[in-house]
């Protein structure tokens, strides 16, 4: 048809010299034309919905509609499950719940829940991950017809059909109640079948496919302001150092700070941040690499995001400071005066008068104290003196990253 429009266009052409031609279709060509192309679409659409063959497409058909893990929990609603629990409740990124109640009708599945996003998102916005159903679920709704991948039919399927279609499983359980054929294409992307004994057939499975939505998580990524979060404009400097060892108040580099710090105020003190060797982002409530630099000194650690959406590097917060003899080589003053270049009886002193408990550890070389801290076994200060060189503290280091901000 689109060949006779264009014939038909050239005809014009050939006859008129002058002005602007447009070429229209009849109207008996132009409903063949859309009848045409509504029949493509049909037969694409159906071709898109036909159940695969490859176990690893994670797709199962229920009743004539397929399902492809993950799917976002409102197509998985769409399609007539309602979720038995608070579709409010918040799930930070890289988090997953399991179990989680859907029914529909009589039947009810069993179904994982899963953000690999970097933002935290309520329960109705996060994706399905994937889904299972065992005998005592299928009693109240017998008439549920699942299909897998191959052709495998849910209540009818041997453990000889199983690995006909699929193969050889990664791993095999067989116990009194089931065989378990389990088909594992990487960590969290697997299949579990359940033949029961008794019957012999497959009466229970589990599908699970957490994958990263790369695009999603692009624009997202996007969207990420540079502008200063709730958590960084919230943090206060301290006035000065203090005698409280436990405060997590230090004096780095000439400035004093109250652990944890936002990369950002460190900024604002003269360090730069090594953007090449530096995490961009950092999702919601997780940590990543921070380097900067200050006085020709680098300084390599960890910046913990405690806000619940992913924030650029600059608003994360770093949990540790170091200095060391061998670098870098920066001026480090815990609360009542702990400094490199103590001697070990000095060092002791300082401990005894802070009030806290040590242990101590060396190697062929060196001298370890350290001190815990009073909530996360990471946090608290370690000593460390050089047997060679008379046993004077050359290197110091604290940690204090708590689960949340004051």
């Amino acid at each position: 048809m689109r060949t006779k429009v264009l014939a038909w266009m050239l005809i014009l052409a050939m006859v008129l010299t002058m002005g602007t031609v447009c070429a229209f279709a009849s109207g008996d060509e132009a409903e063949e034309t859309e009848q045409t192309e509504q029949v493509e679409e049909t037969e694409e659409a159906e071709e898109e919905e036909e159940l695969s063959d490859d176990i690893y497409s994670f797709q199962l058909e229920m009743d004539g509609e397929l399902y492809t893990f993950p799917m976002s929990f409102a197509d998985f609603t769409a399609m007539g499950w309602e979720y038995q629990g608070d579709a409010e409740e918040q799930m930070g990124p890289n988090q997953y719940t399991v179990g989680e109640r859907f029914q529909k009708g009589d039947a009810e599945v069993y179904a994982s829940l899963v953000n690999l996003g970097i933002n935290t998102v309520t329960f109705a916005e996060a994706s399905v991950g994937g889904m299972s159903m065992d005998p005592y679920q299928f009693e109240d709704a017998p008439d549920t017809q699942i299909v897998f991948p191959g052709g495998i039919v849910f209540g009818q399927a041997t453990a000889e059909d199983i690995e006909a279609a699929y193969g050889k499983p990664s791993d095999v359980y067989e116990g009194d109640m089931y065989t378990k054929m389990n088909y594992e294409y990487d960590s969290y992307q697997e299949w579990d079948f359940y033949v029961y004994a008794e019957s012999g057939v497959l009466e229970e499975f589990e599908v699970r496919n957490f994958v990263e939505d790369e695009e999603a998580n692009a624009a997202a990524a996007a969207q990420v302001s540079d502008e200063p979060t709730e958590e960084v404009l919230a943090y206060e400097a301290p006035e000065e150092l203090g005698d409280e060892l436990m405060s997590f108040k230090v004096e780095y580099a000439g400035v004093v700070y109250q652990l944890p710090v936002p990369v950002r105020v460190m900024e604002e003190d003269g360090w730069t941040v090594k953007e090449e060797l530096s995490e961009p982002l950092v999702s919601g409530g997780s940590f990543g690499w921070v380097t900067m630099m200050k006085d020709n000194q680098e300084l390599r650690c960890m910046a913990t995001n405690y806000g619940p959406d992913a924030a650029v590097i600059r608003n994360c917060f770093v949990t540790s400071f170091k200095a060391d003899t061998l670098g870098p080589d920066l001026p480090l003053t815990l609360p009542g005066g702990a400094t490199l270049g103590m001697t070990e009886d000095e060092l002791l002193a300082f401990l005894d008068d802070a009030g806290v408990e040590y242990e101590k550890d060396e190697s062929s070389g060196f001298l370890y104290y350290e001190v815990k801290g009073p909530e996360n076994i990471l946090d608290g200060f370690e000593f460390i003196l050089n047997k060679e060189e008379g046993n004077v503290v050359t290197g110091i280091e604290v940690t204090y990253e708590p689960d949340a901000l004051d």
